[in-house]
C-alpha cells in the first residue's frame, strides 16, 4: 500500500467550522448585548489574526482564548471581561458539531481499510466537546490536538508525534486537509505527502506544494487507499 496511515485535518476539512463558528459568535454576541450589522465580521477579523500569530509561533493557545476578545471588547468599546467571554465562547463553539457533505461517509470509508488519525490546531475542550458528538469519535484511530501536545501546524513535530504511536513514517502516511499555512506546510516540512481539500479552487502559494488537488472531499478516498 502507498499510504499506511491517513491524517486529516478537522475544521473546514471534515467539520463545518464556519456555520458552527458563526452559530457561536452571535450567541456570545447576543448575551453581550452587541447587535451591529457587521459583527460577526469584526470579530473574525481579530480573531484570524490571532490565529495567525499562532501559526506563527508569536502567540500560544492559551492567551489565544482570551486574547481575541480583550481586543475585540476593546475595539469596539463593549462592556465585559474578556476571560469569561472567552470562556463562554469555547462552551458554545463546543456544542457546534456539524459535519460538512459527505465527511463521514469518507472517513468511513477509508477508516475500514487504514488508520485515520484527526489532527487539529484547535482548543482541547473545543474539540472534545464537538468531537463526543460525532460519528467521527468512533472512526478515528487517534485524534491529535494541539493544546494537548504543545504544538500546532505547520510544526511537523505535531504530524510526528501523531504518527509515532502507530510506529508509522511521516514519508508513509498522508495529510488532507484545507489550509495551505498550516495542514499543507506542515505536512511539506514534515516529509509527508498532502492532498489539498480546496473546494474554492485557490491557486497554491509560493513555498507550498501539494501532491493532490481536489474540491470533492470524497475524491480523498481513492488517493489515501491507493495501493
Amino acid at each position: 500500500m502507498k499510504y499506511r496511515a491517513i491524517l486529516f485535518d478537522n475544521d473546514d476539512t471534515l467539520m463545518d467550522f464556519q456555520t458552527g463558528n458563526r452559530n457561536a459568535v452571535n450567541s456570545l454576541l447576543d448575551e453581550l448585548g452587541y447587535f451591529h450589522p457587521d459583527r460577526y465580521e469584526q470579530y473574525e477579523e481579530i480573531n484570524l489574526s490571532c490565529w495567525a500569530e499562532l501559526e506563527r509561533g508569536t502567540m500560544n493557545q492559551a492567551k489565544l482564548k482570551t486574547e481575541r476578545f480583550a481586543r475585540f471588547l476593546a475595539r469596539y468599546r463593549i462592556p465585559g471581561d474578556p476571560v469569561k467571554a472567552g470562556d463562554r465562547f469555547v462552551e458554545l463553539l463546543g456544542e457546534q458539531s456539524i459535519l460538512l457533505p459527505h465527511a463521514e461517509e469518507t472517513v468511513r470509508r477509508i477508516a475500514a481499510e487504514r488508520p485515520v488519525i484527526i489532527v487539529t490546531n484547535g482548543i482541547t475542550k473545543v474539540q472534545r466537546a464537538r468531537f463526543a458528538k460525532s460519528p467521527l469519535q468512533s472512526l478515528a484511530a487517534a485524534v491529535v490536538i494541539s493544546e494537548e501536545i504543545g504544538v500546532a501546524k505547520p510544526d511537523p513535530e505535531m504530524f510526528r508525534i501523531a504518527l509515532k504511536p502507530f510506529g508509522i513514517a511521516p514519508q508513509e502516511a498522508l495529510m488532507i486537509g484545507d489550509r495551505l499555512s498550516g495542514d499543507i506546510l506542515g505536512a511539506n516540512r514534515a516529509g509527508m505527502d498532502a492532498c489539498w481539500y480546496n473546494p474554492a479552487g485557490l491557486p497554491l502559494t509560493e513555498g507550498v506544494h501539494a501532491e493532490y488537488i481536489i474540491s470533492d472531499i470524497r475524491d480523498c478516498a481513492a488517493i489515501a487507499l491507493q495501493e
